[in-house]
């Protein structure tokens, strides 16, 4: 079977992160035995160059989709590739589009991602299939779009268990390659810093949770991981609350680095305030190294949070409720702790690569067979 992979988003050198489920995905369909081409772009820096690589990029997917002979076309974002797969349906009926839809596709952050709104329904209807990566997703797309056509669910690529695996013995190696004092412990965040993300909310509450127990201060510090938009407003507001020395800042990592940060946190904090948070795979990725959660109770989250069992939740947007949350976990006793990094450890196996790998090429093989059961009758 023969599927073209269309994305805006794919990783780079200078970017290794950006769009990398994708990428996963795609290593997923050729170790099932797909053949795959792509019609891919990478991140672009500036306006110029980002109109210039859309610009190029629509063209390579309508010059792909007419004259490549593909099975399928496989979508990642449907908002911004939506446009060209339009143009090529009309060009050419016959091909079959399997769109994932993720993220903003659904529910747009800012105002301005409202113009594709239209688009994406439309991209949608004349699917041959649609993917979603959760439960949650799924009913989000049935009731805003009102779509009949069938939607699978698959998540997001899944977890890479030989990146992503408890590695206890090396955990004073690890914070000594991270730069790291192990005469202290630490609480972590890995996402960009943008809109929805809760960035600012981790940080008021982390304020809180310091003010509120001193000795904090003296012992825990905070590790955030990642780069965006709001850049300047994060360090503003850092040195606003007065935590720059509590609060340590990386930028954008190599899934080998975010590893060694998931393996010396004690607790990771996922705070996103986005109705649109289709999966959360950093959280996923943390709890596949045996680190805990502290999540905002929305979205994709709740299809593998079982708060106080595997992880705990608290209120989208609240920084008291997170510092009470971040109060909760300090007062546990180690075996309590223990037992809900086990159960989430666990949790995560459900989302390895090796169990969820099989799950999209069972997708695309029903589709294939039922495509050609329709052209037969």
């Amino acid at each position: 079977m023969k599927i073209l992979l269309v994305s805006n988003m794919y990783p780079s050198e200078q970017f290794p992160s950006y769009g990398v489920f994708v990428q996963n995905t795609e290593a997923i369909l050729q170790a099932e035995g797909f053949e795959v081409d792509r019609a891919v772009m990478t991140k672009q820096t500036s306006k110029a160059a980002k109109a210039k690589a859309y610009a190029a990029h629509y063209a390579n997917i309508i010059r792909k989709g007419l004259t490549g002979g593909y099975d399928f076309i496989y979508v990642h974002y449907a908002a911004h590739n939506a446009f060209p797969l339009l143009q090529l349906k009309k060009l050419k009926p016959s091909v079959r589009i399997v769109t994932n839809v993720h993220g903003s596709d659904v529910v747009p952050e800012v105002a301005s991602q409202e113009k594709f709104q239209p688009n994406v329904k439309r991209l949608l209807q004349q699917s041959t299939a649609v993917i979603t990566p959760s439960r949650y997703y799924e009913g989000l797309v049935k009731e805003k779009y009102g779509i009949t056509n069938p939607i699978h669910i698959f998540p997001s690529g899944g977890v890479n268990a030989e990146i992503f695996r408890p590695q206890p013995d090396r955990k004073n190696a690890q914070l000594n390659e991270l730069g790291l004092d192990p005469a202290y412990r630490y609480f972590g965040y890995v996402g960009r810093m943008d809109v929805g993300k809760g960035w600012d909310h981790l940080l008021n509450g982390f304020k809180r949770y310091v003010d509120a127990h001193p000795q904090e201060q003296q012992r825990t510090r905070l590790i955030m991981v990642g780069s965006g938009k709001d850049d300047a407003s994060f360090f503003a507001l850092r040195k606003q609350l007065g935590l720059e020395e509590l609060v340590i800042h990386f930028p954008l990592m190599k899934h080998a680095d975010l590893a060694k940060v998931y393996n010396v946190i004690e607790l990771f904090i996922f705070p996103t305030t986005r109705k649109g948070e289709s999966l959360g795979l950093v959280g996923l990725e943390a709890m596949a190294c045996g680190t805990p959660i502290l999540a905002s109770r929305i979205g994709g989250i709740l299809d593998y949070v079982e708060d106080g069992k595997n992880s705990w939740l608290f209120e989208p947007g609240n920084p008291e409720a997170l510092a009470t949350g971040l109060a909760h976990f300090n007062n546990l006793m180690p075996e309590q702790q223990a037992a809900v990094s086990a159960a989430a450890l666990q949790t995560s196996g459900e989302y390895e690569l090796s169990n969820v790998r099989p799950k999209l090429s069972a997708i695309f093989n029903q589709l294939s067979l039922l495509t050609k059961e329709d052209s037969s009758s």
